[in-house]
């Protein structure tokens, strides 16, 4: 237990922008270094993840610590992840009036700024190199992107979307088959 929240707890301490950032650190932690789980397994992981309601750091972590050490990981990775950030929150609200104007504050974030969309890049890469090259899946990727990024639908209904092709799918294949 104590392994699985400093995992974790590192985690949620070095990652800045959000839960999207956090993925290839995640996945360097739990795939490569420690060998928790498999790349497959990781990518399936992120899909569910993102489509459960709430950020997808909490939801990564609570599916993940489930799989590892079931109720009692779920939660222990859940507190890893989140404590990190509710230490800074408080430390950070205690001195906000006296640093606001910091240039020290200021240059910290004109350094992390640049270096968020690299790391929602690099995860973007991961999970693209790990899907199946199907015609399918790049339509539906082409779809939700151009759903999200151009005429700003509610990724909910991309994702709605894409569960429901899924399913579709699944059972079409699975009814040809019985029908044999």
């Amino acid at each position: 237990m104590i392994r699985l929240f400093i995992i974790f707890f590192r985690v949620g301490l070095f990652t800045f922008g959000g839960g999207y950032a956090m993925i290839p650190i995640m996945e360097r932690e739990l795939v490569t270094k420690k060998n928790l789980l498999s790349k497959d397994d990781f990518v399936d992981y992120i899909s569910a993840a993102q489509s459960l309601p709430g950020p997808i750091a909490v939801n990564m972590s609570v599916l993940l610590g489930y799989d590892i050490m079931g109720l009692k990981g779920a939660l222990t990775a859940l507190f890893g992840t989140v404590l990190p950030s509710l230490i800074v929150i408080i430390a950070v609200s205690a001195f906000y009036a006296q640093t606001r104007d910091s240039k020290i504050i200021s240059g910290f974030f004109t350094g992390v700024t640049p270096v968020v969309p690299a790391l929602l890049g690099a995860s973007f890469l991961t999970l693209f190199k790990r899907i199946e090259r199907k015609p399918l899946n790049i339509l539906l990727m082409v779809i939700a992107f151009t759903g999200v990024a151009i005429f700003n639908i509610n990724p909910i209904w991309m994702i709605a979307g894409g569960v429901s092709t899924g399913l579709w799918i699944y059972y079409s294949n699975s009814s040809q088959r019985f029908s044999k």
